[in-house]
């Protein structure tokens, strides 16, 4: 199954005697994994188009909703690398910032620091999903 194939359990229902309420509902589940991770997306919108619920127009306002929750992520954590940072100038113990550091990178975030405070910029290969045990 391609990314971009509709998700096999919407095809299935839509199967089953064209049971567009198990396939809706499939559709919903899929959407919170898509909103909680920003994994499937292709296959979320695969899944829609199949039931006629998601016209190409409106590809870039999903894409947006997924990118700003990102953002938003990336906003927060910011925050928490900054004070990180400083609690670590005093006590000479990076070992937090180190942590938190090395979990954006992997996450596909560049992570810039310098005297004027931390910038964090979500790189192509940015996952969100790999940030969620930082919250």
């Amino acid at each position: 199954e391609a990314d971009d194939d509709p998700h096999p359990s919407v095809v299935l229902a839509i199967s089953d005697d064209l049971n567009t309420s198990l396939a809706i509902s499939s559709l919903h589940t899929l959407s919170k994994h898509v909103e909680a991770s920003g994994f499937g997306k292709s296959q979320f919108k695969a899944s829609a188009q199949l039931l006629g619920l998601l016209l190409p127009i409106w590809d870039d306002a999903f894409d947006q909703k997924i990118s700003q929750k990102g953002q938003v992520m990336l906003s927060n954590l910011e925050g928490d690398l900054a004070s990180a940072r400083e609690t670590a100038m005093q006590s000479k113990d990076f070992s937090e910032v180190d942590r938190l550091k090395s979990a954006l990178i992997e996450a596909g975030v560049e992570v810039r620091m310098s005297k004027a405070g931390v910038e964090l910029i979500a790189g192509p290969n940015f996952d969100p999903s790999k940030l969620e045990a930082l919250k």
